[in-house]
């Protein structure tokens, strides 16, 4: 019985055992996690339990491709899937050839396992979020047939190991980051059909050998950083169709030629956008582009004349804009005799002459604008349906449009024509696009406007047209955008009566006119107008409140008019452009317009303010009562002139307060912050404040003066001063000045300082006819006498009566106290007349603490006698001839 049970058991465990689901289904279940966001179940609600088919693949899931028992693909592309997955789980699933998930929003990595993936030959996870570099496993994919990871944001360089790709055909990479130089192994690919690395980083040069691969068909490198000179090699031999490396820094292959010659099975080839220079073609070169169907050379720096590319008899597209050309432009490419042209571009060139005729029967793209085109516009167009003939010098009136064709795209701006614009309708039935702008077109808008049909875009801007507006233009079923600012329309904007048509316009620009009335109520019918310009007109009155159910605006200038009232409220907000300054605007601006500066209501609108401001031009003082901008021009030489008046004005107050200073302080008095000029009353009230006036100075003032010093003064012990404060004498009296005039003791200063100790350092005197102490020497009263490169001068008065001359030095002129000890010692044995005695030296503790102790002489200075001044004694000095002139 026991036995009979055990058998029963082992029934049911291994039946449960088969029923068990595969490791293909748990790899699928286990990547199902990582997806978040499923907008149309596809995946969600497909890959479940309940459906699973256990014979091993379940072939009822969406995207889910079966072989047998066993997952062959996975294909969820353009699903909108936002995920976050981990590939490395499809190493499991050892059967699988495809994965495609294209156009999604997935996140992951290449795992480093890609490698185990044997038996995978497709792989596209183009335009979704994967990102890091490209892992060496990537190699071990022999069997991979296309591999597309474009439009992702994958880094770094290209291993090396990618040349194991041995059965890769398809190889896009485009519209990553990989950055770095081509690996030369790529060029081993040998079964490598079409290879784009497009919208890259790479630079460097671009290796050789590419035309070894004899299969490849499209070589697709531009937008990248590539340098160097074009492959002649490549060119000569290669079997590739579709060549493009625009976009890129490569430079022809010499000086002379753009390349050595060109493969027959060349149809595509895309040079633009490089720095390709030189002529481009040679008289032995004229069937280089024979067989080519695509040319574009455009955006390089190619020079000389064009050659007629009548050779080129399977050309269809010749695009050489943004060049250097210059020449006329050979009549082999308007008359279409011997070529295919559908589309020809020589835009932005220096091209002239006249184009007379364009008679080409397949030409339908012509593109010769901003050029040096001259003479009237041509005849006839022949087929062209998108004619761009603007930015030249194109001459006379449209009368000859009579017998244009069927053109859709017409550009005629920025030349010189005038005239009217002529009321032709018929063979302008596809007309979708008509600009006439910034010539001299005269006379009122024509009705034909309003009769093409297909019209979209209509720019009139920037001319001399008058008149009213046509009413019907702006309820046109077709029109989009109307451009006709910068002209001298008059009248009121009216709207045709109200019809069954829906209005389409999105852009109306009427600014710069002289339109005149009230803004129309029945702009809010243009439900999808976006952008509304009538700046610079007369319109007048209030805003309409219906501004408001314009509901898709996003631009609204209407300043400098004269509307008045207030801003209606709940304009929409899409409007991110606003602008109603320069009108007389009244009232609180609404509070969904404040986020605007204040440059959108100012200047003009006086009586507009903010709750948070007073109301008027207090908040702004630049507004103008509602006046109009002046010219920028004057508006510059206003400012211009402003500035030169305000340098002017600032070196005239420099010159007076330079002359007043000069005034009141004579070169010989001293001027520095730290001396003052008292003035002193002699015994009969005299006022003296001319030269004869004393100069104190005090201790404070001193170090004050002092401040430009090197060294500072950082303690109270070391502050010191020549001459500091007032020390009265009661006994005894003065002489303050060379005239001899007696002044009080009480108004002389003494030499102090501020520290306790008041002169601490050494006294050393050089003979026995003076004795006192240091402290004695800073009571001693003193007068300022000069100051010269070595120091200031003071006379101080000893206790005894006797005058000395005290020199401070200033720091750094005495040298170290060894020397200087030296060389006062032997100067103080010279004995002559005109050699004032030496008495003494003070050596204080700081390096500006060096005073000087000499005789006093009371004869004045040198300069009174040389100059003859008042108040000298003496007779004059008697100077030779030579001594004068040289003075």
């Amino acid at each position: 019985m026991k036995l009979f049970r055990l058998l029963l058991l082992s029934l049911f465990f291994f039946s449960s055992m088969g029923q068990l689901p595969s490791q293909d289904i748990l790899a699928l279940l286990e990547f199902k996690k990582g997806i978040k966001h499923d907008p149309t179940g596809y995946v969600l609600e497909s890959w479940n339990e309940e459906s699973i088919d256990f014979n091993g693949c379940p072939s009822s899931w969406n995207g889910i491709v079966c072989n047998g028992g066993n997952v062959a693909g996975v294909v969820l592309d353009n699903l909108g899937l936002s995920a976050d997955v981990d590939m490395s789980l499809f190493a499991n699933l050892t059967l699988l050839v495809k994965v495609s998930m294209a156009n999604n929003s997935i996140t992951g990595e290449i795992p480093d396992n890609i490698g185990d993936f044997k038996s995978l030959q497709f792989m596209d996870v183009s335009n979704n979020l994967f990102s890091s570099s490209l892992p060496p496993g990537i190699g071990k994919l022999g069997s991979l047939k296309n591999l597309s990871l474009a439009g992702n944001n994958f880094s770094g360089s290209l291993p090396d190991s990618i040349s194991g790709l041995a059965s890769i055909q398809s190889l896009d990479l485009s519209r990553n980051s990989f950055s770095g130089s081509l690996p030369t192994s790529l060029t081993r690919l040998n079964n490598l059909v079409h290879l784009n690395l497009s919208s890259n980083g790479f630079a460097k040069r671009i290796p050789k050998g590419f035309e070894l691969i004899s299969n490849l068909q499209v070589l697709d490198l531009h937008g990248n950083m590539f340098d160097g000179h074009l492959d002649g090699m490549f060119f000569l031999l290669t079997n590739a169709s579709h060549v493009d490396l625009s976009g890129n820094m490569l430079v022809s292959s010499s000086s002379q030629k753009l390349l050595p010659g060109m493969s027959e099975s060349i149809k595509f080839l895309n040079l633009s956008h490089n720095q390709l220079s030189g002529s481009l073609l040679n008289g032995s070169d004229l069937q280089l582009f024979a067989s080519v169907k695509v040319l574009d050379l455009s955006y390089n720096q190619l020079s000389g004349e064009l050659p007629g590319f009548d050779f080129a008899y399977e050309l269809q597209v010749l695009k050489l804009s943004n060049n250097k050309f210059s020449g006329f432009i050979p009549n082999d490419l308007l008359k279409g005799d011997s070529l295919l042209l559908t589309e020809l571009d020589l835009s932005a060139n220096n091209l002239s002459g006249t184009i007379s005729m364009i008679m080409s029967t397949t030409l339908h793209v012509l593109d010769l604008s901003s050029n040096a085109l001259v003479g009237e516009l041509p005849l006839v167009t022949g087929s062209c349906a998108v004619l761009d003939l603007s930015s030249n010098r194109f001459e006379g009136n449209l009368t000859g449009m009579v017998k244009w064709g069927n053109i859709e795209y017409l550009d005629l701006s920025q030349n010189r024509l005038t005239g009217p614009i002529p009321e032709v309708a018929p063979q302008f039935l596809r007309l979708n696009y008509l600009n006439l702008s910034h010539n001299s077109f005269t006379s009122p808008l024509p009705k034909v406007l309003t009769q093409y049909p297909k019209l979209r875009v209509l720019d009139l801007s920037s001319n001399q047209l008058d008149g009213s507006l046509l009413t019907e233009l702006l309820m046109s079923p077709t029109l989009q955008e109307i451009h006709l600012e910068n002209n001298l329309l008059n009248g009121a904007i009216e709207f045709s009566p109200p019809s069954t048509a829906h209005s389409n316009l999105q852009v109306i620009d009427l600014s710069h006119n002289q339109l005149d009335g009230f803004f129309p109520s029945r702009f809010d019918s243009l439900s999808g107008l976006q952008v509304l310009n009538l700046a610079g007109n007369n319109l007048s009155g209030s805003l309409p409140s219906s501004i408001a159910d314009m509901s898709s605006l996003s631009s609204l200038d209407l300043s400098q008019n004269h509307f008045t009232g207030p801003l209606p409220n709940n304009l929409s907000e899409s409007i991110g452009s606003f602008n109603v300054s320069y009108n007389d605007l009244s009232g609180v601006v609404p509070e969904n317009l404040r986020r605007f500066p204040t440059s959108s209501f100012y200047p003009g609108n006086n009586r507009l303010r903010f709750p948070a401001g007073p109301p008027g031009s207090n908040d702004f003082p630049g507004r103008n009562s509602g006046k109009k901008p002046i010219n920028t021009i004057v508006k510059a030489v206003v400012i211009v002139a402003c500035v030169i008046a305000l340098i002017i004005l600032i070196m005239l107050a420099v010159f007076i307060l330079y002359i007043r200073t000069r005034r009141r302080n004579p070169p010989g008095q001293v001027t520095n912050n730290g001396i003052r000029r008292h003035t002193q009353t002699n015994p009969s009230g005299t006022s003296r404040t001319g030269s004869g006036g004393a100069l104190i100075v005090s201790a404070e003032d001193l170090v004050a003066s002092k401040k430009g010093s090197t060294t500072e003064i950082t303690s109270p012990d070391e502050k010191m001063a020549a001459v500091t404060g007032f020390s009265p004498s009661k006994h005894r009296h003065l002489s303050w000045s060379e005239s001899g005039d007696s002044l009080p003791a009480e108004n002389l200063a003494r030499l102090d300082v501020r520290s306790p100790d008041r002169l601490v350092g050494e006294l050393y005197f050089l003979d026995d006819t003076i004795k006192m102490t240091p402290e004695e020497l800073s009571r001693a009263p003193a007068e300022v006498l000069g100051r010269s490169s070595h120091g200031t001068s003071y006379r101080a008065t000893l206790d005894n009566g006797m005058f000395i001359t005290v020199k401070w030095l200033r720091e750094g002129v005495a040298k170290q106290r060894k020397e200087f000890s030296k060389e006062a010692k032997k100067f103080a044995n010279i004995r002559h007349p005109n050699v004032v005695g030496l008495r003494g030296y003070y050596w204080g503790p700081t390096p500006h603490e060096k005073l000087i102790l000499s005789d006093y002489i009371s004869a004045g200075s040198l300069a009174s006698f040389v100059y003859d001044r008042p108040g000298r004694k003496g007779p004059p000095i008697n100077l030779g001839p030579e001594a004068q002139d040289s003075s």
